[in-house]
């Protein structure tokens, strides 16, 4: 799960648009799922959104995940957004 906050809602969830975009030519045999508001919206004054990436295989995400977040580093430069990347995630939020 790729989770994206910001103070303005949009932010985030261009983001997390941005990194779908990203992953799309390279998800082969992942699921993007997303990005769509957290159950828990907004809390401390920041908007959150995240974007779930599904396998059946854990094969195919581990393939996908360092290729993926190089790119998102290098071309997701927005400051105003704060992301993070959880493997197995326990819940949403």
């Amino acid at each position: 799960m790729l989770r994206a906050e910001a103070a303005i809602a949009e932010q985030a969830t261009a983001f997390l648009r941005a990194a779908r975009a990203l992953a799309e030519p390279i998800a082969d045999g992942i699921e993007l799922l997303g990005p769509a508001p957290a159950p828990m919206e907004r809390r401390a004054g920041r908007y959150r959104a995240h974007l779930l990436l599904q396998a059946a295989r854990r094969q195919d995400l581990h393939r996908l995940l360092e290729p993926w977040t190089a790119r998102l580093r290098a071309e997701c430069t927005d400051r105003r957004v704060r992301w993070s990347l959880d493997v197995d995630p326990i819940g949403l939020y």
